[in-house]
């Protein structure tokens, strides 16, 4: 077979590849590029996700430390273009076959038994096709989708973790973590990747910020490989897989560029970063002083949902248990289904004052929905002759919005059983809308979109708290 230089790798070698295998590294690019479109459209593996805009996160690593080999050719992160990007990836999983090290010792000796091949794979140009195990110093290209590869070194490798640092021609510039530990709390192994980096070049940084797919490749890959560690170690997966994204500076020399910093549930477009900045001057799209939810002539639609989430002992909230951690969700939204809603506001508003523009998501169609903050309630009352703890709060509809209304979120625990709820109420009716499509498609999708946005909202809420608390123990509880 016939073969064709290659470009040469990290250490100016030069390489031959068949024909042949051209060929099937030009056929992965196509059919990855196509397996990450469908799973982004069909989210193969469930993921909660959460995007934060901070000045700083805790315990960021050494990015500047002293590593084995050829320093000329380290990418670090200080070496890559535009903000400072902290990227984690953690599944939980029980009753393994492996503990924490055997987990880490067997993604040492094979990477590629958990990498999604069609996205991904670890080489090291060995002539027998086998790729050397994880040691310091190693070194290997990522063949990743499209026309890009991504040298690393090994930099950092124990019994629980090894680190990789980029290399020249790497899409990123910084370093990425794969550790396997014990839970604090539960009989459980918890596997994280954390990665802290920059786009490796301007135009790099371009495809990740503008174009969405890029950055969709990169989740969903790691993604897949936190559940096929999942099923190497032999476990039983307790949550989906948790995706949080931290903007550590704004612009490479740490200026916030002269934008405020925002949260979002997940990426959303600058349309709807725009859209938030002109909320301020935007008012209800209904008169408040006016609902009257028990007069029929008004034409609202009530709903109320309940979800039992896991339990406490009898009395007050448990330090971190259910009730806190679920209140915690909610003051964050973070229990809404990115494939429906997703939800931008600013880091530095108070929660009683907060805006939130939300995006939602039908079928390729994107909708701005504009919402302010009404009440937020804190309290320990009676109901129907029974002390409970309640919290929570609620949004109203601002102009534009294509519905009226105000929706709660609160998070109840009944003080003399220990239950724990997760409450939504809401009342609402068709706002004024005059694109004549889009009222159409209000009149047969709307009440089916408002149902499926509540119940998704339960069961993640359900998933979330339960990927932190566990489950009961019903010995603790007293009825």
């Amino acid at each position: 077979m016939p073969s064709i230089p290659d470009m040469p790798d990290a250490d100016g070698r030069t390489s031959t590849l068949t024909v042949s295998t051209r060929a099937q590294r030009v056929w992965r690019w196509a059919t990855s590029m196509l397996w990450a479109t469908l799973s982004y459209l069909l989210h193969r593996v469930p993921l909660y996700r959460r995007g934060r805009s901070a000045p700083t996160v805790p315990d960021v690593p050494d990015l500047d430390r002293d590593v084995v080999g050829d320093l000329d050719v380290v990418q670090r992160a200080a070496d890559g273009v535009g903000p400072l990007y902290r990227r984690s990836y953690r599944i939980a999983f029980t009753d393994s076959t492996m503990t924490p090290e055997q987990v880490v010792a067997t993604l040492r000796r094979d990477i590629n038994a958990a990498t999604p091949e069609a996205m991904a794979r670890f080489e090291d140009g060995s002539a027998d096709g086998e790729t050397d195990p994880i040691e310091v110093g190693n070194e290997y290209v990522v063949y990743l989708p499209g026309p890009w590869n991504g040298p690393v070194r090994v930099v950092d490798a124990d019994a629980k973790s090894f680190t990789l640092m980029t290399l020249d021609g790497h899409m990123e510039a910084g370093q990425i973590t794969f550790r396997a530990q014990s839970h604090d709390r539960f009989d459980w192994t918890v596997f994280e990747i954390e990665s802290f980096a920059r786009s490796g070049n301007r135009l790099f940084h371009v495809l990740y910020d503008r174009v969405p797919l890029a950055s969709e490749i990169q989740l969903h890959m790691w993604a897949e490989f936190c559940a096929r560690v999942v099923g190497l170690a032999g476990g039983v997966v307790m949550t989906s897989v948790e995706m949080d994204t931290d903007i550590i500076e704004e612009d490479a020399d740490g200026s916030d560029g002269g934008e405020r910093r925002t949260v979002s549930t997940a990426p959303v477009s600058d349309r709807a970063k725009k859209g938030l900045e002109r909320l301020p001057d935007s008012g209800l799209n209904y008169v408040l002083d006016t609902v009257d939810i028990d007069d029929v002539d008004q034409g609202w639609i009530i709903d109320d949902w309940c979800q039992v989430l896991p339990y406490e002992t009898v009395g007050d909230p448990v330090p971190d248990g259910s009730w806190e951690t679920a209140a915690r969700l909610i003051e964050d939204y973070a229990f809404v289904d990115p494939r429906i809603v997703r939800a931008v506001y600013w880091a530095d508003v108070p929660l009683a004052q907060r805006n939130m523009m939300l995006e939602a998501r039908f079928y390729g169609l994107r909708f701005l929905l504009g919402l302010r903050v009404g009440d937020v309630r804190d309290d320990t009352t009676t109901v129907d002759d029974r002390p409970v703890r309640r919290w929570g709060w609620n949004y109203r509809t601002l102009e534009g919005h294509l519905e009226t209304g105000q929706m709660d979120f609160e998070v109840w625990k009944w003080l003399d059983t220990g239950e724990v709820q997760f409450r939504i109420h809401a009342y609402s009716r068709p706002g004024r809308i005059t694109n004549p499509i889009v009222w159409l498609g209000m009149k047969v999708f709307g009440r089916w979109m408002q149902k499926r946005f509540a119940r998704n909202a339960l069961r993640r809420m359900d998933e979330l708290v339960r990927a932190r608390v566990g489950d009961p123990d019903p010995t603790l509880v007293t009825y």
